[in-house]
């Protein structure tokens, strides 16, 4: 079985041999995460197109099915296809897409089942790129015809470890929701145009190894590793949104720190669908946020700020001002990510208001700014997404029920949609027209940080919003964002609209 397992590299000097003598090369691609008699059926009808049959499956790395995927590791899924009698060779492709492989392979007959059939109905895309590379090398891109299974579906009746809230929650929503309704949905927002103003925040995490406390005093102390620098606050909601919509422009500051200015690395970190008006505020830096982290368990361990949150000097207003009515015409909406951090007061939020705008609103409240950011602020918003705590701090009642605090809230800045995240518990969202809100249950299990989650949840339900799409849609897809975001480490990458399909699509099969 391991005889028949080879790199990349090794599989393709194998392969031009066998080709040598005249063998037809036949290559399936694939995840493969469970093998099942439809994988089995079609390793069968694929062999038959030539006298070699190559499978090679995607690494763990670039599987984009779902936060919690694959099952199976990469090395138990080669050893799996190995086992079956039809298949001659395995490797595992090292690259995102299949494109390497079939340069490396120059298969005779590239094979893909039936449900590839229809290119449109690709997410990635990836179809007619691999068809085209397939032809480049003189191939041919064949499907077969046989039993289909979904390895996702069966992952998740029978497979998956997720708790009866959540498997009851998604068993009732398939009866009402489709994967094909919701992805009309991401076929409209893409061609929204979202003008975005807020904080920048340069995450800082210093990644450590902690020692304990030190021997003479009561100091604890940690070996310093290595360091990593990611794009967080407003800067992270525009690249979210970026992969979404049509276009984003971008109103925020940066400032001079002690050793730079962070330009460059803001400009390295934008999406190139996102345009920024960089505004250069002397007075002020632009704000980092240093964490130290243990870097195994991935605990954090203390936080040091570097801000300044007075109010802006009055030239530097101007400059956000004039910037904000200018854009008005062009876009479809705006988005407030306001981290309370000094840029967004009273008279940029009167000039927001008067913005013919669907505007979407979250106020945060952090250690920062002590609590006196709140949603209460803006007169008036179109959809608000918070937290817990902020939604308490805004109704100045440290134990309010939740659901009427989301319609009190809703009621108090005429929203058409409020939503407020609750950890661990999921989220829970309400209309300005329905008495009733819709809470939906959080999708993860696991979570590596919870950084920037808020983040993402909001950059994507902010475009949903905006086309109208019904509540319990919205806050289920925010949560799929959600859970996909945990996954990450702070702001280290961000929400793509291919690996969100196939999870919903994954959820709702």
């Amino acid at each position: 079985m391991l005889g028949k397992i080879y790199s990349l590299q090794e599989l393709s000097e194998k392969i031009a041999d066998l080709k040598g003598q005249k063998k037809r090369i036949v290559h399936c691609h694939g995840v493969f995460d469970l093998i099942h008699p439809g994988h089995i059926k079609h390793f069968e009808a694929a062999k038959k197109f030539g006298d070699i049959l190559v499978v090679t499956i995607t690494e763990d790395k670039h599987v984009n099915k779902g936060p919690d995927r694959p099952i199976f590791t990469e090395s138990l899924r080669a050893e799996n296809i190995a086992a079956l009698q039809y298949v001659d060779f395995v490797a595992i492709n090292r690259f995102p897409t299949a494109i390497t492989a079939i340069e490396a392979i120059k298969p005779d007959f590239y094979v893909k089942g039936q449900d590839y059939k229809n290119a449109v109905d690709d997410i990635t895309g990836g179809i007619i790129e691999e068809k085209e590379k397939v032809e480049e090398f003189g191939g041919k891109l064949v499907f077969t015809e046989e039993i289909q299974f979904s390895s996702s579906n069966l992952i998740n009746r029978h497979l998956e470890d997720s708790s009866e809230e959540i498997k009851n929650y998604l068993t009732d929503l398939r009866s009402r929701v489709s994967y094909e309704k919701i992805s009309g949905y991401f076929d409209k927002i893409s061609d929204l145009k979202v003008l975005v103003i807020g904080d920048i925040i340069i995450d800082e995490y210093q990644f450590v190894n902690p020692l304990g406390k030190a021997s003479k005093s009561a100091t604890i102390t940690a070996r310093k590793l290595q360091s990593e620098l990611y794009g967080g606050g407003v800067l992270a909601i525009a690249n979210h949104m970026a992969g979404f919509a049509k276009e984003v422009r971008l109103i925020a500051n940066y400032g001079q720190n002690e050793q730079l200015n962070y330009h460059d690395f803001i400009k390295e970190k934008l999406n190139p669908k996102v345009s920024w008006k960089a505004i250069f505020t002397a007075d002020r830096p632009t704000v980092v946020k240093r964490r130290f982290v243990d870097k195994v368990f991935k605990h954090k361990l203390f936080e040091l700020i570097e801000i300044n949150d007075s109010p802006f000097n009055a030239a530097d207003k101007q400059k956000v001002i004039d910037e904000l009515k200018s854009c008005e015409e062009n876009y479809d909406l705006i988005v407030v990510a306001d981290f309370g951090h000094g840029l967004i007061d009273s008279e940029i939020v009167s000039h927001i208001a008067n913005l013919k705008l669907f505007t979407v609103v979250n106020a945060q409240t952090n250690s920062a700014n002590m609590g006196y950011n709140l949603l209460s602020k803006y007169p008036s918003c179109d959809y608000f997404s918070i937290d817990r705590e902020e939604a308490r701090l805004a109704m100045h009642d440290k134990h309010a029920d939740i659901e009427k605090s989301v319609k009190h809230l809703i009621q108090q800045v005429k929203a058409k949609y409020g939503v407020v995240t609750l950890g661990i518990e999921g989220a829970i969202i309400g209309t300005l027209e329905d008495e009733k809100s819709i809470k939906s249950p959080v999708l993860s299990n696991e979570i590596i940080d919870t950084v920037g989650a808020g983040d993402a949840f909001l950059s994507v339900t902010a475009l949903l919003a905006k086309i109208g799409v019904p509540a319990e849609e919205i806050v289920f897809i925010g949560n799929a964002v959600g859970a996909m975001a945990v996954k990450i480490l702070g702001n280290k990458s961000y929400i793509e609209k291919v690996p969100l399909m196939k999870y919903l699509k994954t959820l709702l099969t």
